[in-house]
C-alpha cells in the first residue's frame, strides 16, 4: 500500500512540474529567442538594408498581413516563394512558415524547416541557433528522446547562445524519462550558475521546490 501512495505522490510532483513548464517554460524560451533575433537583426540591419529588395520586403509584409486576417493559404504561397532564396527575407519567410505549421498542428514539417535553417548560412548567423532551439523545444514532448538529447547537447555547450535554455530543456527531458535525480542536478546547476538568466533561474528554483515536496 505504501508503494501505491508513493507512486501517486510522484505523479502529483510530476504534474506540478509540467504545469510550471507549460505555463512559463515555452513562453520564456520564446521570449529569449525573440530577444536574440532582434539583437542580431539590429546589428546586421545597417549592412543588410542597403541591398535588400523593396519587392521582397513588400511581399513579406503582405504575407504577414494575410496571416492576421486568416488567409493562411495565400500567405503560405507568398512565404514559399520568398523562402526559395537563401537571403534575409528567405530566412524570415521560413521562420514564419514554420510558425504557421505549428499552429496547424504539423510540428514535424515545422521542425524540418527549422533544421534546414540551422543547416544553412543565413545572413544573420545567430538565427541558426534560434532555429535549432525551436526545433528541439517542439520535440521535447513528442519527439524521439535520443534525437532530442543530441540536439540539446549541441546547444548546451559553453558560450552557446542558448546554453541555459538548452540545459533547462535537458532537465525537462530527464523528468519525462523519470530520472528525477538528473533533473534536479541540472535545475540546481541553473540556480547556481551566476550567468543563468533570471527567468530560467527562478523557474528552476520553483521546480526544485516542487520536486522536494
Amino acid at each position: 500500500m505504501a508503494d501505491i501512495f508513493q507512486e501517486v505522490e510522484e505523479d502529483l510532483k510530476r504534474e506540478r512540474v509540467e504545469v510550471l513548464w507549460k505555463k512559463y517554460g515555452k513562453w520564456a524560451i520564446g521570449a529569449a529567442v525573440l530577444v536574440v533575433a532582434a539583437t542580431a537583426g539590429f546589428q546586421g540591419w545597417e549592412s543588410y538594408k542597403s541591398t535588400v529588395q523593396a519587392e521582397k520586403s513588400a511581399t513579406f509584409a503582405s504575407a504577414l498581413e494575410l496571416t492576421q486576417v486568416g488567409k493562411v493559404d495565400e500567405a503560405t504561397a507568398r512565404l514559399t516563394s520568398l523562402a526559395e532564396d537563401d537571403d534575409g527575407y528567405g530566412t524570415l519567410a521560413r521562420f514564419e512558415r514554420a510558425r504557421l505549421l505549428v499552429e496547424s498542428g504539423d510540428t514535424a514539417a515545422a521542425v524540418q524547416i527549422w533544421d534546414e535553417v540551422a543547416a544553412s548560412n543565413p545572413p544573420l548567423t545567430p538565427l541558426k541557433d534560434v532555429a535549432a532551439l525551436l526545433a528541439a523545444m517542439h520535440l521535447v514532448e513528442s519527439g524521439d528522446i535520443a534525437d532530442v538529447k543530441q540536439r540539446l547537447a549541441s546547444l548546451a555547450v559553453a558560450n552557446g547562445a542558448f546554453r541555459y535554455s538548452a540545459i533547462e530543456l535537458q532537465a525537462i527531458v530527464a523528468l519525462r524519462e523519470g530520472d528525477n535525480s538528473a533533473a534536479k542536478t541540472l535545475f540546481q546547476q541553473l540556480v547556481d550558475e551566476a550567468d543563468t538568466p533570471n527567468g530560467i533561474k527562478s523557474r528552476s528554483s520553483q521546480i526544485l521546490e516542487s520536486l522536494a515536496e
